[in-house]
């Protein structure tokens, strides 16, 4: 009898996790930008803060790697601008992720993720960009910027995903999945400036507009390890459930 009871509750469970999503809810994924629309000026932020941005200047929707994305042309202000909000202010890990499609390195700067990272706003931000002959990742302190640069560069006029972790002790870069750059720098990021969040471009730096493509654009407010990042890349965020979910909510139905 125990047994079937047990048969029970976790039929339940899974019934539960199925039709209310909490196996694909992560709390810690702060803006998730599918770019799916296709047509119009607004672009809707998938993640429980609501975080939506708008389509600035002559961005444009073009095919992605999931359905549609953006275009950026590299030659003015184009980007997709994301208002401030407290969601986005992280502090201590992050990652930040997307699918790229660059038509061609410029060499002066090509940005598509920037929380004001120049211009004197290099404390308390966060971005990652393509940087001369590096991916450049970049997250601020108090005081300060720190940089991780890593190598080789995406493959131009293909889709690559590229994502940039810190876990409070090692930043990481990924290029499809595996490591290309770490390194040891345990400090207190900040990403906790009063900047919008711009994706495909750079605040006050058209020199640092991305060219080329973006899509699936996700933030978390941890640091993802090798085997979610993967998961993501493969089958996007519903792949990772937010840590001790599933058994939080077992706990809930066998407490009843």
């Amino acid at each position: 009898m125990k047994r079937l009871s047990l048969s029970l509750v976790l039929l339940v469970l899974m019934i539960l996790l199925v039709h209310f999503g909490y196996a694909a809810i992560d709390e810690t994924m702060v803006i998730y930008l599918s770019f799916d629309e296709g047509t119009g000026k607004k672009v809707k932020d998938q993640s429980k803060y609501g975080n939506h941005g708008e389509l600035v200047n002559n961005t444009e929707w073009v095919d992605g790697k999931s359905k549609k994305a953006i275009k950026v042309t590299g030659e003015n202000t184009d980007c997709v601008v994301v208002p401030v909000s407290d969601s986005l202010k992280i502090k201590g890990e992050i990652t930040m992720m997307a699918w790229i499609n660059s038509a061609g390195w410029q060499g002066s700067g090509d940005q598509w993720i920037d929380k004001n990272c120049h211009n004197g706003g290099e404390k308390n931000s966060y971005g990652i960009g393509v940087f001369g002959e590096t991916i450049l990742m970049m997250l601020g302190e108090t005081a300060s910027r720190r940089n991780l640069e890593a190598k080789p560069l995406p493959t131009v006029n293909e889709w690559q995903h590229v994502t940039g972790t810190y876990d409070g002790a090692r930043m990481k870069i990924y290029l499809n999945g595996k490591v290309i750059g770490e390194n040891a720098d345990k400090f207190d990021f900040q990403g906790t400036n009063d900047a919008p969040l711009r994706v495909g471009g750079s605040k006050d730096r058209p020199n640092y507009t991305f060219n080329g493509a973006i899509d699936e654009v996700i933030i978390y407010s941890r640091a993802l390890d090798d085997g979610e990042i993967n998961n993501v890349m493969k089958s996007g965020p519903s792949a990772v459930s937010q840590k001790g979910k599933l058994s939080t909510t077992w706990a809930s139905i066998k407490n009843q």
